[in-house]
């Protein structure tokens, strides 16, 4: 009996091996396939870079919504956001106004998350555009070739950055944005001046704002 008891154990105790070392083979897999982008705030050169760039008017900022409400997690939501995502979206606001002080134009799709972000961060209403939507791929990308004068902050959604591509088949934004950990992501993207494909300069996430918010 005791023999033939340990056959279940034994056959269960190797699927579950068997799907442990399926699941870190995928997370190595996607952590050695992703690109990396320069930390906006840990980069001075880099930074002094994109400053530059703003006050030519040359920059544009793609925007996670900041950390959302999820069904089933109790948490307290005003306009789909956490109270960790308010917090998040006035830190980056006031990062954003020390380091790139100006006007620039302010966009956001409908969905409340993202409204709610691009209003906490900027202290005014964004002008909604259906190009910032879930269903995004290539609207936004005709977008983002059009010639613009000024800078302009896009508030979207983590489908509408990994569709994004650089003409060549290559992601545009050298990662895929996924998860609590990229709520609140800033892309900084460079744009040639007589339009086409931006540059991806640098990049923030809502954490490394605190210097710059409060300093």
């Amino acid at each position: 009996m005791a023999e033939r008891g340990r056959f279940p154990v034994l056959y269960w105790g190797s699927i579950l091996l068997l799907l442990l070392m399926l699941a870190f083979s995928g997370w190595w897999w996607y952590r050695s396939t992703i690109g990396s982008c320069d930390n906006l705030l840990d980069d001075p050169v880099t930074r002094a870079y994109v400053q530059r760039m703003w006050k030519n008017g040359r920059i544009t900022v793609l925007m996670l919504h900041t950390d959302r409400c999820r069904d089933g997690e109790g948490q307290h939501c005003i306009e789909g956001l956490t109270a960790k995502g308010e917090a998040d979206a006035k830190d980056i606001g006031a990062g954003m106004k020390r380091l790139f002080p100006g006007s620039f134009d302010l966009y956001s799709s409908k969905v409340d998350r993202a409204a709610a972000t691009a209003r906490l961060a900027f202290g005014r209403s964004p002008e909604v555009v259906p190009w910032l939507g879930e269903d995004c791929e290539a609207d936004l990308q005709e977008q983002l070739v059009k010639p613009h004068k000024g800078n302009q902050v896009m508030v979207t959604h983590s489908t509408c950055l990994g569709l994004l591509t650089d003409g060549k088949g290559d992601k545009l934004i050298p990662f895929k944005p996924a998860g609590h950990e990229d709520c609140g992501l800033a892309v900084f993207l460079l744009r040639p001046e007589d339009g086409g494909i931006p540059k991806v300069l640098a990049c923030a996430w809502p954490g490394d704002w605190g210097d710059a918010a409060h300093g």
